[in-house]
């Protein structure tokens, strides 16, 4: 097939149907620069410089200039000889060289006199110190990515092994993500947000719109290498805010290449979780841990020299039974109104309750009961003991599969393109569907993912100092989230209309339990990515200049049931007890009832850049890179228009919508005059992020370095923020009703973000294979989208009226009375004491709890890192990270998920009352990888016991996130719970490790170290100020190699993770069970550690590689 310049659009459609984006030069490709001079120092214009990759006989020639200079761009990424051709010098051949993703290696080259028949080889690798690129970076070669154990073969684990990066686990794709795809990682690094990632493979961006985390990556033997940069990048990288991780899947080569191989895992061999269920002996349960990963990947030439293939598939089948999940439920004691034993300390963490009035003696009459609740207590399964624990296994089957293809084609001199596909598939059952019936396994429902990407690109040399790069891509996701059937709420007798009749949704917290999930049922969500991109190089003397255009279009459709079955909640303001205002029927004071129809979203977003930026080489020892990128917010446009805006002026003018004529007063839609289209928010146009940059070589020998670098870059919320939009009138109609006077049975009767950054490193490379280098890195994020509350509850006010004025029975509340009837009281009545109401009973009575997004968030990070590094060389290699740092601000905002009500700022007049320490700080991480080989040796004997033997290993260890304490309950009376926070009443917060006999939590926190605000107040401890639990852990592979003759070779292996099975405590308040949130003053299990991550896992398998 002939691709002209006239076709070649055309042709890479039809080759490839659509391909890459942002940043693909900087992104999948690397460049050689540096200086030919002679044996006096003397520098020689006109040398011809050849760089070929030695696996595929690429090759690409430039023309030193005036000073000697030459640079070679757009080279993929691999193995390198470098040849220099001078008449009247001999030739110069050099050997060893190896480029890395984004890399930029400066080698300068001497000429001796001589005829050109004449060559002087030169065998060297490739310089470690970094002259051109000014932020800071790594790299995570091949070599680790095959070899260091990695748990789940997901290499988008390794991330937390490079500098500044800590992962995010809350915020993973399968924790936070409605429409998040598996494998989808949250990291912050150095201080950014977990959103703020560009995740790049093949020079195409690979983020999911949906929650802007990484599509699923190429398992290891797919993937060639990645690297991750952060702070103040240069002008060609951009979509989000300063981070990027650019990662290269492999390709064919001129030899046939490839490798099958088998892992596997059983529970047999592995050690058991601490909080696993027991047996009848005592000892803990196994979890079951049966999984299957098994594949192979084949690469080679179509045509030598110009066309290549590479293939990969890789299947993971795993079964596993875990015991560790926890809940409460009605004892056969509860049931007869007795709650004495549920009451007691034993069951209460130490502390004894007393249920509330009119009950007295911790006796319930079973007359008062609920005939609901009554027919829901008989379907649970049976508690372990008198406070009604329930230890539960949660089946966990899944099956997944990917595909990966790649093909690349010189065309010839100055032509080159290549296509990418890959396809990753995700199915996971239901659990109820095994659990033998078990109500409590309905929390989590099943996945039925797929998500693929294309890829393709063109590489034009159009001359010798100018190269162009154009690229198209396309990637899409679809997300089916599934649920078994069981029963509805009409089934037990709960009077409301079920949208999925066979599906109930019931929270019972504190200390109780959960059916069904809102985010776990059915639902659909499937996202479409656009992206055009063009980048044009040219060398003009010491400059080389870049400048080029970004496109991507997004299209997210979302279809989901969050509340369409209704979300029934029970507290424990009635009597004292989760249970007991469950057996009684009595649905939470706060919100018992949420319902909507099924929620639809449809949305659209557009991104366009510009960018220009010069890397001009000041001098032989200077390197200056400025550059400017203009990135307008386009917002999300969400075609279905289901997004509104509340306007104070309007409902105090009684102004209603002309299109939704029925809503109250002071919403509007679009549609309406002064709507900003179909986003709700104002595009903003003059984005503009200078980035500017220095690297001074102060001894001119290339082996020590000093940049520094400013950038200013922006970023945008994710794919998934409007969702709950979805849900409120008219689209899903959403109804919300405090303190439902029917109870359980019948409830309704009467009834853009800039980020600032800059850093300062120095490097060092001390020999020819080792590199330190320390660092200082900075940031200040402004802009972040925070929630702030327009309608909080004034807590002066005690006394309940109608829309007449009138007061409303049982609407007056004693602040002298009795505090949880006084509570109780002021939750009931809580949407009458909320301004808008008190301003207008007859349109505020439509309104209840209602939040404004703000950009008014700031967080600022500063970072010192060191690192340590020994490319491998002589069978070591070794890299050890440290990073000590302070994260601190406003709260995380609501831009990497979807936006909730009553999770903004505390008191609305004073955002900076809520300052604390980010999610992400963690004050002290450091990380080791390192690996050793022994040698081919000569002897038999020797050979035969000795050689082929590879041991490598990881260590992490982080210091300990920091935690908040929260009151459990609405004690500033304001509407607004779950941001609350409690008072310290001691420099004693801290427990003694013991064992709860009853939940068998380790007590970490000590409930008398802190006390509740008075009533209308708020605590004054301060957000994440608690410090948690540091983690670490150490994973361990050892592999024999068995060379079979030529390249083929058989490898059998052993992995260990978390070898030395310390135990990896999760932190008070991340459990996931029904026990939580045990940061909650009022929980039972308050400041106890409920579970913990994997013990140590043995992994073997098996490998044929030729």
């Amino acid at each position: 097939m002939k691709c002209g310049l006239r076709g070649l659009l055309g042709c890479v459609f039809v080759l490839f149907l659509t391909s890459a984006s942002v940043n693909a030069q900087a992104g999948a490709t690397a460049q050689i620069s540096g200086t030919v001079k002679d044996s006096s120092g003397g520098i020689l214009p006109g040398a011809d410089v050849t760089a070929t990759q030695t696996d595929t006989g690429f090759k690409r020639t430039v023309i030193t200039d005036g000073t000697g200079g030459y640079t070679l761009t757009n080279l993929p990424i691999g193995p390198y000889k470098l040849d220099v051709n001078l008449q009247g010098f001999k030739a110069y051949s050099r050997t060893g060289i190896v480029l890395q993703v984004n890399s930029s290696p400066t080698i300068t080259i001497e000429l001796s006199l001589g005829a050109v028949e004449e060559t002087v080889l030169v065998q060297a690798e490739s310089p470690l110190i970094e002259t051109r690129n000014m932020g800071v970076g790594q790299v995570m070669d091949n070599k680790r990515i095959q070899e260091l154990p990695l748990n789940g073969r997901n290499p988008a684990d390794l991330l937390q092994y490079l500098p500044a990066a800590v992962p995010q686990p809350q915020l993973n794709a399968t924790s936070r993500s409605f429409g998040g795809t598996q494998g989808g990682l949250a990291y912050a690094i150095a201080g950014g947000q977990s959103y703020g990632v560009a995740y790049l493979l093949d020079g195409a961006t690979h983020n999911n719109p949906y929650d802007n985390l990484n599509l699923p990556m190429p398992f290891p033997d797919a993937l060639q290498e990645f690297r991750v940069e952060t702070s103040a990048l240069t002008a060609q990288n951009g979509m989000h805010a300063g981070d990027a991780v650019n990662a290269v899947t492999k390709s064919g080569t001129n030899q046939l290449h490839g490798d099958l191989f088998e892992f596997l895992r059983h529970h047999s061999v592995n050690a058991t979780n601490p909080f696993n269920a027991k047996n009848a002996d005592g000892t803990r349960k196994d979890d079951g841990l049966k999984r299957n990963q098994y594949g192979g990947t084949i690469g080679g030439p179509i045509r030598t020299d110009r066309v290549f293939f590479f293939g990969g598939y890789q299947g993971t089948n795993s079964r596993q039974l875990p015991s560790d999940n926890r809940s409460f439920v009605p004892t056969a004691q509860m049931l007869a109104g007795d709650f004495t034993a549920f009451a007691s300390p034993a069951c209460n963490g130490g502390r004894q309750v007393t249920l509330n009035a009119p009950f007295s003696n911790n006796q319930i009459d079973p007359r008062l009961f609920s005939p609901a609740a009554l027919a829901i207590s008989a379907r649970l399964p049976k508690a372990d003991d008198a406070c009604g624990l329930v230890q539960y296994t949660l089946p966990t089957n899944t099956d997944e599969s990917q595909m990966v293809g790649k093909v690349d084609y010189q065309l010839g001199a100055s032509q080159s393109l290549f296509g990418r596909y890959i396809a990753t598939k995700f199915f996971q059952q239901p659990p109820y569907e095994t659990s033998g019936g078990n109500l409590l396994t309905t929390r989590q429902g099943g996945r039925d993912n797929l998500a693929q990407s294309v890829t393709a690109g063109h590489n034009y040399v159009l001359s010798s100092t100018a190269v162009n790069a154009a690229r198209l891509a396309f990637n899409r996701t679809s997300i089916h989230r599934t649920n078994s059937d069981f029963f509805g709420a009409q089934d037990v007798g709960i009077n409301i209309y079920d949208y999925m009749p066979k599906y109930l949704l019931l929270n019972v917290t504190p200390n109780g339990f959960q059916i069904g999930g809102g985010t776990e049922n059915e639902a659909r969500f499937k996202t479409n990515t656009y992206q055009l991109s063009d980048d044009l190089t040219l060398i003009r003397g010491q400059h080389q200049f870049v400048v080029g255009g970004n496109w991507a279009h997004w299209t997210s459709f979302s279809t989901a049931n969050v509340r369409s079955p209704g979300q029934l909640t029970v507290g424990n303001t009635v009597t004292g007890l989760a249970l007991g205002d469950f057996l009684t029927g009595r649905l939470s004071g706060a919100i018992g009832l949420q319902q909507s129809a099924p929620n639809f979203l449809e949305m659209k977003q557009t991104y366009v850049a510009l960018y220009a930026q010069d890397t001009w080489r000041a001098s032989p020892r200077v390197t200056i890179n400025y550059g400017l990128r203009w990135e307008p917010f386009l917002p999300q446009q969400i075609t279905n228009n289901a997004v509104y805006n509340f306007d104070l002026a309007r409902f105090q003018q009684g102004v209603k919508s002309t299109v939704y004529k029925n809503a109250p007063a002071g919403l509007y839609y679009p549609g309406d005059s002064g709507f900003p289209t179909e986003a709700g928010q104002n595009p903003v146009w003059t984005n503009i992020g200078p980035r500017a940059g220095l690297s001074w070589d102060p001894t001119g020998g290339g082996r020590t370095s000093v940049r520094a670098s400013y950038g200013r870059s922006f970023d945008f919320v994710n794919g998934q923020f409007h969702l709950n939009t979805s849900n409120a009138p008219p689209w899903g109609d959403e109804i919300r009703v405090n303190n439902p006077p029917g109870g359980l049975d019948n409830p309704f009767v009467g009834a853009t973000q800039p980020n600032n950054l800059w850093n300062v490193t120095v490097e060092r490379q001390l020999s020819t294979s080792w590199v330190v280098s320390a660092g200082y890195v900075g940031s200040h994020t402004a802009n972040i989208l925070e929630s702030t509350p327009l309608n909080n509850a004034n807590p002066a006010v005690t006394v309940a009226r109608d829309v007449n004025g009138n007061v409303l029975p049982n609407g007056t509340c004693n602040p002298a009375g009795a505090a949880a009837a006084f509570q109780t009281c002021m939750t009931q009545f809580v949407n009458q004491r909320r301004p808008i109401y008190l301003a207008n009973p007859a349109v505020g009575q439509y309104y209840g709890a209602l939040d404004a997004y703000v950009t008014d968030g700031t967080q600022r990070y500063n970072g010192m890192l060191l690192t340590i590094g020994r490319r491998s060389a002589r069978g070591l290699t070794v890299n050890a990270n440290y990073t000590l740092s302070h994260c601190f601000g406003s709260p995380d905002g609501s831009g990497g998920g979807t936006a909730n009500l009553g999770t903004g700022y505390n008191d609305p007049n004073n955002p900076h009352f809520d300052d604390g320490n980010c999610v992400s700080d963690r004050r002290h991480v450091f990380t080791l990888t390192a690996g050793a080989e022994t040698p081919q040796f000569e002897r038999r004997a020797a050979r035969a016991v000795a050689s082929g033997w590879r041991l490598f290993g990881s260590l992490r260890a982080l210091s300990a996130p920091f935690l908040t304490v929260t009151p459990g309950s609405d004690r500033a009376l304001n509407g607004q719970a779950a941001t609350q926070r409690v008072n310290q009443a001691s420099d004693t917060v801290y427990a003694d490790d013991s064992i709860d006999p009853v939940t068998g939590g380790r007590r970490f926190l000590l409930s008398s170290g802190f006390a509740q605000p008075a009533f209308g107040t708020f605590g004054t401890l301060g957000r994440n100020s608690i410090e948690g639990i540091g983690s670490k852990s150490v994973d361990i592979s050892l592999t024999r190699a068995f060379h079979l003759g030529g390249s083929r070779m058989l490898e059998f292996r052993g992995e260990a993770f978390n070898a030395l099975n310390w135990l990896l405590w999760l932190q008070p308040g991340q459990a996931q069970q029904n026990l939580a949130p045990n940061l909650a003053l009022t929980s039972a299990t308050f400041g106890q550690i409920l579970a913990a991550g994997d013990p140590r896992i043995l992994q073997f398998a098996l490998k044929y590689v030729f």
